[in-house]
């Protein structure tokens, strides 16, 4: 199954239709889609299961995420997975301790599997 992006008015008198002609023309694979989505949903999933490991149910859904050496409260962008591990080279944005990998870990394993659930869920829907 493939998802093709059409434009809505492209039959509307006057319009040629054709090879670049109906919408921006792009065609992309429904496993592709679903892929990065569930690889998206995953890592986040993953990166809450990683903050329940270290803090413990009832310690999750209560406050916010700190830094474990200078207890410095964590901005939103500062909680994106990957993106952030990356951007700020493993370490505190202020006290520049090292992030533990462990995070890191259980993000990727989290994006992973996500992707292979979507990845499985779009080998159904083509039956």
């Amino acid at each position: 199954m493939v998802w093709r992006h059409r434009d809505r008015f492209s039959t509307l008198p006057g319009r040629r239709r054709g090879p670049g002609r109906d919408g921006l023309g792009v065609s992309v694979p429904l496993g592709v889609i679903l892929g990065v989505f569930g690889a998206l949903a995953g890592a986040v999933i993953g990166s809450f299961g990683g903050v329940v490991l270290s803090r413990g149910w009832r310690g999750a859904l209560h406050g916010r995420s700190r830094c474990d050496a200078c207890r410095r409260q964590l901005r939103w962008y500062e909680l994106v997975p990957f993106a952030s591990y990356a951007l700020q080279g493993g370490r505190c944005r202020t006290c520049r301790s090292p992030i533990g990998r462990a995070a890191l870990i259980v993000e990727l394993v989290g994006a992973v599997v996500g992707a292979g659930v979507a990845l499985g869920v779009a080998g159904l829907l083509n039956r």
